[in-house]
């Protein structure tokens, strides 16, 4: 096969004409653009925006991104994820980072969740500024230097995410498009190609609203995460400055001078033939990169440490070693007591074990740190029951009673189990029944109602003097001394649909 004149890569010979082609496809058609160019330079005419370089030749690594991205959404859906609001449950499962798991044992994750999105609105934002500013900035790069920058970028930005709130679950492509952005940016700044002023201007303050106006967005929307945006914007603006143009001179790209030249070098091609200066620098920036990054991973892990031993002890809850997980939270919780996952993760093993002694004292430090969130105020209420603090259980439980919409039999059956013990035992029947209705053959939930039938039966025969049953103060601390039933923690105590991730 015969090898190109312009750039060396070797292609098919075959041709229509009476003379055998000399040059690749690729090249023919860059020299062909360039000509139309030149002519229409000469004729006065000149290029007042990116339109020219964008058509110039299809954005391969940008069309190949967005492919990706879609590929994972439509996955994502088919495979029972919502559409339009997926949960983070479905999120982690696709690759979506989390510190105790991505500082852990899987740091692929700071990859994959680049390609990971938060429903169609989400990812049609993304893909939209991703092909407008990636088919102009892929062509003046060059296609392996624009890989490298959204890659390098978007891994940037899932580092920054990390450090600012590792106990977030992150997702999208917008760092590595801010990325993008911080590259554009450099390149314009430093008038590294040459547009038109006319270009020049409306580039720089479309790239500036676009900036200005997200990272505004992000500091308004609590689920915009800006710290994502602005580290994959720094680490491609670093790039950019680092990183010479791939395609010198693409259509209407041209020096200092205007002119355009008439042999483009298509540098930065995969695949391309020969060693040049550029493509040494790309390399050596890609490598730089990952050895910067391996270094701020590797600092990130030591710096939070408690969310890595935190990811460990999930691990080992996941894999039924449940002593060995308690044993590393009740040391992560001595270490710092503001661990909240840590804490209530704790208390919820110690209730799935029956021990509510145990499970008191995390839940109340959780408590303190989020006193408005149900799934402590539920199971703190279900270990005083377990404790025979009925009052601070009824007054716990009734606070949060309206807030559970999944789980209130749960809440039903602790607040008849409070009441019973403060020998309320009609409301403690009452609320009972109300839990058989959901869950009619609940042997648990049956053997507690013939119980406190029992004991009313007894008390009500008592008051009108044809029983000597015990008077209601002795059934109380009867009950609170040792129950006549099993009370089933395990399914009382209240999870996440993320657990162990979030309890």
């Amino acid at each position: 096969m015969p090898a190109c004149a312009r750039c060396g890569k070797q292609f098919s010979g075959f041709s229509f004409g009476s003379e055998a082609p000399t040059e690749c496809r690729e090249c023919r058609r860059t020299r062909q653009q360039i000509g139309t160019v030149e002519l229409d330079s000469q004729a006065g005419a000149k290029p007042t925006n990116l339109a020219l370089a964008q058509s110039a030749g299809r954005p391969v690594v940008t069309l190949a991104l967005i492919g990706i991205n879609a590929l994972v959404y439509l996955a994502m859906g088919l495979s029972g994820a919502s559409w339009t609001d997926p949960s983070l449950r479905d999120a982690i499962l696709w690759g979506a980072d989390f510190g105790p798991l991505s500082l852990n044992s899987e740091p692929w994750r700071l990859i994959t969740s680049m390609f990971v999105h938060f429903g169609i609105i989400h990812i049609a934002f993304n893909m939209w500024c991703l092909f407008d500013l990636g088919r102009s900035l892929e062509f003046i790069m060059g296609r392996k230097a624009f890989a490298i920058t959204y890659i390098a970028s978007g891994l940037s930005a899932s580092l920054t995410s990390l450090t600012w709130r590792p106990w977030r679950v992150g997702a999208g492509a917008s760092g590595a498009i801010f990325g993008v952005a911080g590259a554009f940016a450099a390149y314009l700044y430093f008038r590294k190609v040459s547009f038109n002023p006319g270009a020049i201007r409306q580039t720089k303050k479309s790239l500036a609203i676009f900036i200005f106006y997200n990272l505004v967005n992000g500091a308004a929307s609590f689920g915009i995460d800006n710290s994502a945006h602005i580290g994959g914007l720094v680490a491609g603006f670093i790039l950019g400055c680092l990183i010479p143009p791939m395609m010198r001179s693409p259509m209407g790209i041209g020096d200092r001078t205007g002119r355009v030249a008439a042999n483009p070098s298509p540098l930065g091609e995969f695949g391309s033939a020969g060693e040049t200066k550029e493509n040494r620098i790309v390399t050596t920036a890609a490598l730089v990169s990952l050895v910067v990054l391996g270094i701020g991973f590797a600092a990130l892990c030591w710096k939070k440490a408690d969310v890595v031993n935190y990811g460990r002890a999930v691990r080992l809850v996941r894999s039924g070693q449940t002593d060995q997980a308690i044993t590393k939270l009740q040391q992560l919780v001595r270490h710092d007591a503001n661990l909240e996952f840590a804490q209530l993760l704790l208390a919820q093993l110690y209730l799935g074990r029956g021990n509510p002694a145990a499970a008191v004292g995390p839940l109340q430090e959780a408590a303190y740190l989020d006193p408005k969130r149900t799934e402590v105020s539920h199971n703190l209420a279900l270990a005083y029951v377990g404790v025979g603090r009925a009052t601070d259980a009824v007054k716990l439980i009734g606070a949060v009673f309206g807030d559970e919409k999944n789980t209130q039999w749960a809440a039903e059956y602790i607040r008849a189990l409070a009441e019973g013990e403060s020998a309320n035992y009609t409301s403690a029947i009452t609320d009972l029944r109300a839990v058989l209705q959901t869950y009619p053959d609940w042997s648990e939930a049956k053997a507690t109602l013939a119980y406190y039938e029992q004991l009313q039966y007894q008390l009500a025969k008592a008051s009108t003097g044809t029983s000597t049953s015990l008077p209601s103060t002795a059934v109380s601390a009867n009950a609170a001394a040792g129950h006549a039933f099993a009370i089933p923690y395990s399914q009382l105590v209240m999870k996440s649909p993320n657990w162990p991730l979030l309890p």
